[in-house]
C-alpha cells in the first residue's frame, strides 16, 4: 500500500465517528511518519490533531494547530480550534485570546462567540461570558432571517417576477396584430423574459413598483 493510501486512510478513521481509541492512535502513528515527506503537511497537522483531541492528549493538539497556524495565520478556523484545545489544557486565558483573534478575522461567527462564552463563563467572567452569548444569539437570528430572506428571494419573488413577466408578456401580445408565424422556440421565449426582466430593473417606474412589492411583504398593493 502507498504512502499516500495510508494517509488516506489514516484521515479517514480521524473523521469516523465509531473510531475507536486504538484507531485514533494508529491514524497518529500513520501521521507521524509520512509527516516529513509529504507535501499535505496541513492535512496531517489537522487531522492528527482531531486524533490528539479524542485521544485526551490536548497538549499535542495545541501544538499541532499551532504549526497549522505557522502555515496559515489568518484562517479563524484554526485559531478556533486551538482555542478549544487550550481549554481543555486549563490555559483558558489563553483560549479566550485565540477566540478573539477567531473572531478578529471572522467577527461574525455566532459558534465562535457562543465557545468564547462558555470559557469566560467558566473563569467567572460573567458579564463579558452573556455579552458573549447575546452576539452568538443576534448573530444566529441574523442567520436565520437571511435564511428566510434568501428562502423568499428564491421562492416568492421569482414567481412573483415570472407571473407579472408572462402579464406583460400576454398584453404585449395583444396590443399589436398577430402574424402567422412559426411557434418560438424555448431559448427564444427565455430571452423575451430576460429583455422584460431588465426592463423592471432599468426603467425608474417599474423598479419604484417592484420595491414596493418588496416593502409590502412580497405582496401586490391593490
Amino acid at each position: 500500500m502507498s504512502s499516500q493510501q495510508n494517509i488516506e486512510n489514516a484521515i479517514a478513521l480521524a473523521n469516523n465517528q465509531n473510531s475507536t481509541e486504538a484507531d485514533y492512535l494508529s491514524a497518529i502513528e500513520t501521521f507521524s511518519t509520512a509527516l516529513p515527506q509529504s507535501a499535505a503537511k496541513k492535512d496531517i497537522y489537522y487531522n492528527r490533531a482531531v486524533c490528539y483531541l479524542n485521544t485526551g492528549q490536548f497538549d499535542l493538539a495545541v501544538f499541532d494547530f499551532s504549526k497549522l497556524i505557522e502555515i496559515e495565520s489568518n484562517k479563524a478556523f484554526y485559531y478556533s480550534c486551538r482555542a478549544f484545545a487550550k481549554a481543555r489544557t486549563n490555559d483558558k486565558k489563553g483560549a479566550i485570546l485565540d477566540y478573539e483573534k477567531a473572531l478578529e478575522l471572522e467577527p461574525d461567527n455566532p459558534i465562535t462567540y457562543n465557545n468564547m462564552g462558555l470559557v469566560q463563563e467558566e473563569i467567572g467572567y460573567i458579564k463579558q461570558a452573556n455579552k458573549s452569548f447575546e452576539q452568538s444569539d443576534d448573530l444566529r437570528k441574523k442567520e436565520e432571517a437571511n435564511k428566510v430572506l434568501h428562502l423568499q428571494d428564491n421562492q416568492s419573488v421569482k414567481k412573483e417576477v415570472e407571473n407579472r413577466l408572462d402579464k406583460v408578456q400576454l398584453e404585449l401580445n395583444k396590443a399589436k396584430p398577430q402574424p402567422i408565424t412559426i411557434p418560438p422556440t424555448e431559448p427564444e421565449i427565455e430571452k423575451t423574459k430576460g429583455e422584460l426582466a431588465k426592463e423592471i430593473f432599468t426603467n425608474k417606474n417599474t423598479f419604484k413598483e417592484f420595491i414596493q412589492f418588496i416593502k409590502n411583504g412580497f405582496k401586490l398593493s391593490k
